[in-house]
């Protein structure tokens, strides 16, 4: 089952991005809507990351930074955590994880917080971190 386990994370993976790429999520409701946005009309850190999804997936990087500007930082960051073990034992580096710092996780913290606080003030250029 161990085996198993990474072949089926890469297929849902997989079938996730061919949904995202085939089905533009601001055109179908067949995505969920933001609750956050439903019940208080701000928005949240992540809302427009299904639509930044799509635009990235079909290589259109001024709509993934006009929908979420944290996007593709976020998506960096997630490349990173899983390919610096993989290079790290490639090329027998012992390069140390720089998210397992200590202050990592609180400076992505106030990062998220303070675009959370920026993107809902209505004038420029606080404005423009509003997705779309």
């Amino acid at each position: 089952m161990k085996k198993i386990l990474p072949f089926l994370w890469l297929l849902l993976v997989l079938g996730v991005a061919v949904v995202f790429f085939v089905l533009d999520p601001s055109k179908t409701q067949l995505f969920p809507q933001c609750p956050f946005h439903a019940v208080t009309g701000g928005y949240c850190p992540g809302c427009g990351s299904q639509r930044a999804l799509h635009n990235l997936l079909h290589l259109n990087i001024a709509g993934v930074v006009s929908y979420n500007f944290l996007f593709l930082p976020a998506a960096l960051l997630l490349l990173y955590h899983y390919i610096h073990p993989v290079l790290n034992r490639i090329f027998a580096w012992k390069l140390p994880n720089l998210l397992y710092k200590k202050q990592t996780p609180w400076i992505i913290l106030i990062v998220v917080i303070l675009f959370w606080i920026l993107r809902n003030l209505p004038w420029f250029p606080f404005s423009v971190l509003a997705p779309g």
